[in-house]
């Protein structure tokens, strides 16, 4: 293969390489960011989950606050009944009581009713934290481990890119001018390899003597239909 050539697929390969890296690297922060909100949806879940068990806990310290008073005020209408002297104010006094137990019931249904929602949602918080610790400790190591590969890649890049320097002086400058305006016009990408008689990047078939000469020859072919330089890996 021509010479120039060689060098100029080694420089597109390690271009490909540079491009991938920095794109990394430009990923990093979005990558961390990512998994900072992932952290942070997992602890505002759990503490909304937190939170209505201290509102349940709440609501029922108020009904037994109320069920305390009500019973209160039962004791006092039971020891007012004894004291009543018309049939009128006992009839009265008795419905007051039952109002009274007919509340207390009813509160204490509530009290019921929330005690067991509590221990169902006290059994969901307990597995709901087990998990959220070990999430955030894997979410906090991979935030680690992003943030600290980033000074590896930065030196990786600087070496690729020095390579690329290099690469760039062994080639033509006549070549190296149209491998520049290839590639800017096809997003780039000047070169294509040419492999079952296609063009690997278009996918058009290659004329059966270009093919040949690819693969015989040191001549610089270009593709028929995309214009990119073509070579054959296995001649390298």
């Amino acid at each position: 293969m021509n010479p120039d050539l060689r060098n100029l697929v080694a420089l597109q390969d390690l271009e490909i390489k540079i491009a991938s890296l920095q794109k990394l690297i430009s990923d990093i922060p979005n990558k961390v960011q990512a998994f900072e909100n992932e952290l942070q949806r997992l602890r505002t879940e759990f503490q909304i989950r937190s939170a209505h068990m201290k509102e349940l806990a709440n609501r029922r310290r108020m009904l037994e606050g109320q069920v305390d008073t009500t019973k209160a005020k039962l004791s006092k209408f039971k020891d007012q009944l004894m004291t009543v002297k018309t049939n009128k104010e006992y009839t009265a006094m008795l419905h007051e009581i039952q109002m009274a137990e007919d509340q207390i019931r009813g509160e204490e249904d509530k009290i019921l009713e929330i005690m067991e929602e509590m221990e169902t949602k006290e059994n969901h918080i307990k597995d709901a934290e087990k998990e959220l610790n070990k999430k955030s400790t894997e979410l906090q190591e991979a935030i680690k481990k992003t943030k600290e590969s980033v000074p590896q890649l930065e030196s990786e890049l600087i070496i690729l890119k020095e390579e690329k320097v290099l690469k760039e002086s062994q080639v033509g400058m006549e070549l190296l001018g149209r491998y520049r305006r290839i590639a800017e016009a096809r997003k780039g990408i000047a070169l294509a390899e040419a492999k079952d008689e296609l063009c690997s990047a278009c996918h058009v078939r290659i004329r059966p003597q270009m093919y040949a000469d690819l693969i015989r020859t040191e001549t610089i072919q270009a593709c028929d239909s995309c214009s990119r330089i073509l070579f054959h890996r296995d001649s390298l």
